[in-house]
């Protein structure tokens, strides 16, 4: 859970990013439990520093933060040609997220422990944990 590490790259490496310390450390224990490698940011601009420094397989952030907001980081990380092909969710505990945001799936906080999973193992490929589909996202091609 170090923001300063360097990927270790026999892992996944997953980057939180989310301004609710207690949530974003909570998900960080679950998913190294899981077999991934796990960097943080508590905040969006430097969540968006880590992800363009050590390249991660997959962004988990949040949609309403101070300074710069989701659906920002969102932009700023699939314009950057250096992130090309990088997956990114975005949740938020609001009941209003917006259609269209530049990102493979949406989840509403709450989110369930196997949804959050089978979607990461979807996105990034890996063997999908029991036979059913993920549900919660915004997105047809993951339901």
């Amino acid at each position: 859970m170090d923001s300063n590490a360097i990927s270790d790259s026999r892992l996944p490496t997953i980057l939180l990013i989310d301004d609710e310390p207690d949530l974003l450390i909570a998900w960080a224990l679950l998913l190294e439990l899981e077999g991934f490698h796990v960097l943080t940011a508590f905040e969006p601009r430097k969540g968006v520093e880590l992800a363009q420094r050590v390249h991660p397989a997959l962004v988990i952030t949040d949609l309403m933060m101070p300074g710069m907001d989701g659906a920002e980081v969102c932009r700023t990380l699939k314009s950057d040609p250096d992130l090309d092909g990088m997956p990114v969710i975005l949740w938020s505990a609001s009941l209003d997220i917006p259609d269209g945001l530049d990102c493979e799936c949406t989840l509403h906080k709450p989110v369930a422990r196997e949804t959050l999973l089978g979607h990461v193992d979807l996105l990034l490929r890996r063997p999908q944990r029991g036979s059913a589909p993920p549900h919660g996202t915004g997105n047809p091609s993951l339901n």
